[in-house]
């Protein structure tokens, strides 16, 4: 996305003002820390007013081997806040390769339920690969 600037609106929508903001299709917050992130207490109601499909706020990762964490908020679309987003990371990727200096990245959502992703960016085509684990908890059959 575009550099933006930090509006007292994001500020107040997010609870913090991040260090950086990028706008595309969705909102990206760019905080210092981990911390800063995992404390965001946003107001959905000022989030949704923002006129983005959704929020992603993200920092360094603090643990070892991790690149990046992010959460993101989408109270337009049903959902305040998302426990695992791979649309997210399709902005999210490309932004921490760049800054990183690296097409490989492990990445952390730490929502309440949170995710761990592994992801490579091809800046040669633009696109964004995620690997993750996952659980299965239903199985069925629908009968029509």
């Amino acid at each position: 996305g575009d550099p933006a600037p930090v509006t007292d609106e994001l500020r107040e929508a997010l609870g913090a003002a991040p260090e950086e903001v990028r706008l595309g299709r969705d909102l990206m917050a760019v905080y210092a820390t981990e911390e800063e992130v995992k404390d965001l207490s946003p107001n959905f109601d000022r989030v949704r007013d923002l006129h983005v499909l959704g929020v992603m706020v993200t920092a360094p990762g603090e643990a070892e081997g991790v690149d990046f964490v992010s959460r993101f908020f989408a109270p337009r679309a049903g959902i305040d806040e998302d426990p695992v987003t791979g649309s997210a990371h399709c902005t999210l990727v490309p932004y921490w390769a760049d800054r990183l200096g690296k097409p490989d990245l492990h990445a952390l959502q730490i929502s309440t339920r949170g995710g761990e992703l592994f992801c490579h960016y091809a800046p040669e085509t633009g696109r964004v690969q995620i690997a993750g684990n996952a659980v299965s908890y239903l199985e069925g059959t629908i009968r029509i």
